[in-house]
């Protein structure tokens, strides 16, 4: 089941869950008002629920995170009355924001309980870090109106900060670090002693000299910058983190300082990283597939255009691979197309594309190129590379290769064009004899 039915499915038993904690985080002398406790919590969770059913762009996802009222979504619209509420109520922030801490763990402990049994699918791990993101988002929100509430601001700031999972700091207009949240310390592993006073560039150098020139940029805007930046950290690992500087205007439209919030998006990045790369690239010889190397054929062909320089295509087909296949089985025949990927790379330069493009066939982009000569040492290297013996599970096998060359923009103008082309001269190669390459002929085509 996906998390948003289990939210509906689920609500009543997730609501009585969290009405018990929440009910202990008032002071004996207090009164509670059960369905004022309850009614903004329910919208929250049922907003979320329709969220996650519903596609986001990236555009919105962002207006969000700005916090643009006139973007609210009725989950933004329940955590800004919460928050007010909350204090009206008597909860500290601290509990406000512990109601919401207390909601995450129900549902996703009560979500995790009911697919016990059931093997976690990449949609429902989607379904978790967006509901996690919804619900720091509700934080944020609530928290934000109750600190508009209440009259001692920087202790209200330092609070809801702090327990967020976020990094949260302010600059002040001499761009040093006026205050940091817990996240941020642990995060550079220093007190926060250590780096309020400094400037960004003394805590990371190597990311500081950016983000000193977007806060002087806000500063003199008067505007927010949303950017992405990565971080190396001690170890080596490379994390990715989406942020945003927001400048605090005064009441005479002066900026006092500058605000910021980053969220660490490197499990993001890498699950979006590892989809694309599977709906891009071969599964077996882990080469671009058809629909990314027709993509970058149509991106070196325009900029050979526009430079005027040439682009050769190289369709190549391997000769007897059904006959391998048949006799020595398909487990053989799949690593032999392995080890078919890894001799074509090693044929042409780094910076050439090479694709399996479909079954036995593969292209390859000369990408630049000077003269014919130069495009038959390179042919004539992959067909000696490939009549080299293969040996796969204590077989010898043998195969060679047709292919066929097509030449942009003598022979074709368009990625198309290119590879019907280049089809052509294969099995143009194919019918003298194989094992062999072939130039496209108008004539041999006609």
């Amino acid at each position: 089941m996906r998390l948003s039915e289990f939210i509906l499915y689920d609500l009543e038993a997730i609501l009585q869950e969290w009405e018990t904690f929440a009910a202990s985080l008032l002071e004996p002398n207090q009164r509670m008002d059960k369905i004022a406790l309850r009614d903004h919590v329910k919208d929250i969770l049922k907003a979320i629920a329709v969220d996650l059913t519903e596609p986001q762009t990236e555009w919105a996802e962002k207006q969000k995170s700005k916090g643009r009222h006139d973007l609210l979504d009725a989950k933004g619209h329940a955590s800004i009355t919460h928050g007010k509420e909350r204090l009206a109520l008597g909860f500290s922030l601290n509990a406000a924001v512990a109601e919401y801490r207390a909601l995450r763990a129900s549902v996703i402990r009560r979500w995790q309980k009911s697919l016990l049994d059931t093997e976690i699918s990449d949609a429902e791990i989607g379904d978790m870090i967006r509901f996690n993101e919804a619900i720091d988002q509700s934080i944020s929100q609530s928290a934000t109106s109750y600190t508009f509430e209440k009259e001692q601001q920087a202790r209200v700031f330092d609070s809801i900060l702090s327990s967020l999972p976020d990094l949260c700091f302010t600059f002040a207009l001499d761009t040093r670090f006026a205050y940091v949240n817990k996240a941020v310390s642990e995060f550079f592993s220093r007190p926060s002693n250590q780096i309020v006073g400094k400037q960004f560039i003394d805590i990371d150098p190597l990311s500081g000299i950016e983000i000193q020139h977007q806060i002087e940029h806000v500063i003199r805007a008067k505007t927010e910058l949303h950017g992405e930046i990565h971080h190396q950290n001690p170890s080596g690992q490379i994390q990715f983190f989406d942020y945003l500087l927001v400048p605090v205007i005064d009441q005479e439209g002066r900026v006092e300082a500058v605000v910021g919030m980053a969220r660490n998006m490197t499990e993001r990045k890498q699950r979006e990283d590892r989809i694309w790369h599977a709906a891009n690239h071969d599964p077996l010889t882990d080469l671009p597939n058809r629909r990314l190397f027709l993509d970058r054929l149509e991106q070196q062909m325009k900029h050979a255009a526009r430079i005027g320089s040439r682009t050769a295509l190289l369709f190549i087909d391997l000769d007897s691979f059904k006959e391998a296949n048949d006799r020595f089985g398909h487990e053989t025949g799949d690593r032999l197309l392995q080890i078919v990927a890894d001799r074509l790379r090693l044929c042409v330069r780094e910076s050439d594309p090479v694709a399996r493009f479909a079954g036995d066939e593969f292209c390859i982009i000369l990408e630049d190129w000077i003269d014919i000569q130069s495009i038959e040492l390179v042919a004539g290297k992959i067909l000696t590379a490939l009549a080299s013996p293969f040996s796969i599970l204590d077989h010898s096998v043998r195969i060679s290769a047709s292919i066929g060359i097509a030449l942009s923009p003598r022979d074709a103008s368009t990625p198309e064009d290119m590879i019907k082309k280049a089809d052509q001269a294969m099995y143009s190669a194919k019918i003298a004899g194989r094992n062999q390459f072939r130039f496209f002929s108008p004539q041999e085509a006609a």
